[in-house]
């Protein structure tokens, strides 16, 4: 993805995948921030109260002794506000400008990929291995189209996004006669996982925490079923007119104490 128009979204996924950029920013938040990347004043000081969650009354960064994961968890935080609040802006605009009679509906499709150079498999891979690329959030590209349904499915939005940018292409399999995404290829690159490996099969490795492509609602995580139930394929899963769908390769990770995903 190139640059985007914001250097705050710029700023932030440098940090979720440059350790020395990061490492930089604690030592000298304002320097680096403002002075480097051109962040204004306000956004420096949310940036740095989100990461350090400290007040601008603290000279640096010194005093903190945090993993680098920590504070990335932090960005995350910030990054999931920056990017819904841009996804809806869109659609207001796209909504804004058509004419009084149109009746099409707006979605948005935004793919998380790390920074990978070729085409890379991270089939039966953990995250650790999706770090070693520049962690998850490295990379993005945001897709916005308009269907004449107001409940359209994820396949079907994911056949418009294809149908209009010859760039983008998805790629499923089917697991016990449901279909999953397995691999995303983005400006000519594929960056696939295929959960019919046996190696995601529950029954065989109960333990198994390896990443997939992962999908969220607006940045909500499933909730009592909501978004998506236990295992829902993307092809069943009917979103809302205004939904922005995020992709994710990523596995559950038991070290944070997730259970792995049926």
């Amino acid at each position: 993805m190139g640059n985007s128009y914001s250097n705050l979204g710029n700023y932030v996924r440098k940090l979720l995948s440059d350790d020395a950029a990061l490492k930089a920013f604690l030592v000298d938040p304002i320097g680096e921030a403002e002075g480097k990347n051109g962040l204004t004043k306000a956004e420096r000081a949310v940036l740095r109260r989100t990461v350090f969650h400290l007040s601008n009354n603290s000279k640096n960064g010194y005093s903190l002794e945090r993993h680098l994961g920590s504070y990335r968890r932090s960005l995350r935080l910030l990054q999931n506000v920056l990017d819904n609040y841009g996804s809806k802006a869109v659609m207001d605009h796209q909504k804004a400008s058509r004419d009084a009679d149109d009746s099409s509906y707006d979605y948005t499709i935004e793919v998380y990929y790390p920074d990978v150079s070729k085409d890379t498999d991270y089939t039966c891979k953990t995250n650790d291995d999706v770090n070693d690329d520049g962690g998850p959030y490295a990379e993005k590209n945001s897709y916005t189209v308009s269907l004449s349904s107001d409940s359209a499915t994820i396949e079907e939005v994911l056949l418009e996004v294809n149908k209009e940018n010859a760039d983008f292409i998805f790629e499923s399999v089917s697991v016990n006669g449901s279909e999953y995404v397995s691999a995303f290829k983005i400006d000519g690159l594929e960056v696939s996982a295929d959960i019919s490996n046996s190696c995601y099969d529950l029954a065989e490795n109960p333990d198994a925490d390896y990443t997939f492509w992962f999908y969220t609602i607006n940045g909500k995580p499933n909730q009592g079923g909501i978004p998506g139930g236990e295992g829902e394929s993307f092809a069943n899963y009917t979103l809302s007119s205004g939904d922005t769908v995020y992709w994710q390769m990523i596995a559950p990770d038991k070290a944070y104490g997730f259970q792995p995903c049926t």
